[in-house]
């Protein structure tokens, strides 16, 4: 079953004996110690016997658990309503389960406090489903935003959108409102969004739905760019064609549970 709980060993702080030669300081440095290296050696996000309910009683997803390690991308697919957009939106702190664990990168999301979720967020580069870009604002101004939210310097935004929007093929519409573009227009503004920060974390929603194969191939072109360069990235998807003839892990949810 591809999409088993794969937690890591964990060696708490009761391994450091009180009876070794090590002064105190150096217990509490090896202790901190301990603690990031288990922390870089567990799955960047850890979804652990995670149920979602909504009411009065749609089940979303049963009792799912799936780790993906730091620098994976991996492909979710299934049927429309089998529960992929719900884990993701879990994932992204945008909802909170019913019952189980989510941890992102070794944070348990159910303990964040508001202005930790939005810290958590800025590491997180979510391109939705029904796009949420601003019409009235230009492409350029859509894609910026996640840049100037961290107050990266002026040039290096516009190099950085530039660079992305050049990527998809976009570059050319960069001062129009986005209200006034085609919907796959729009899909790629949403990805060059999630993508310009080139952030620790890439949950995409049907990336490639509105979409042609060769447009898609750009969109996966660039994705792989950001993953060969650190980035974690969970692709949600009905469309074969981006994940056939490549190593990447794929688990597929029906009726809100993983299948074998």
């Amino acid at each position: 079953m591809p999409a088993v709980h794969g937690g890591r060993p964990f060696r708490p702080a009761a391994d450091v004996r009180p009876g070794a030669p090590d002064t105190d300081f150096d217990n509490k440095v090896r202790l901190h110690f301990m603690s990031e290296q288990n922390r870089e050696n567990r799955p960047f996000v850890d979804v652990v016997k995670v149920t979602k309910v909504y009411s009065p009683d749609i089940v979303a997803l049963q009792d799912v658990s799936l780790s993906v390690d730091r620098g994976e991308m991996i492909f979710l697919t299934g049927m429309s309503g089998a529960g992929k957009s719900t884990l993701l939106k879990l994932i992204s702190c945008m909802e909170r389960p019913n019952k189980g664990l989510i941890e992102v990168a070794g944070r348990d999301t159910a303990k964040l406090k508001k202005g930790e979720i939005q810290e958590l967020r800025q590491q997180i580069g979510m391109a939705y489903q029904d796009f949420k870009i601003l019409p009235r604002h230009t492409v350029f101004q859509n894609v910026a935003m996640p840049m100037e939210v961290l107050y990266r310097p002026g040039r290096e935004i516009k190099e950085r959108v530039n660079e992305v929007l050049e990527a998809l093929r976009m570059d050319h519409k960069k001062n129009l409102p986005a209200g006034k573009l085609s919907r796959g227009e729009q899909q790629r503004v949403a990805i060059a969004r999630a993508a310009v920060n080139r952030p620790a974390l890439i949950l995409a929603d049907e990336p490639t739905g509105n979409l042609d194969s060769e447009i898609s191939t750009l969109v996966m072109k660039l994705f792989t760019e950001l993953n060969e360069g650190g980035s974690t990235i969970i692709i949600a998807t009905h469309d074969s064609s981006i994940y056939e003839g490549t190593s990447h892990r794929v688990v597929r949810l029906e009726h809100g549970m993983f299948t074998a």
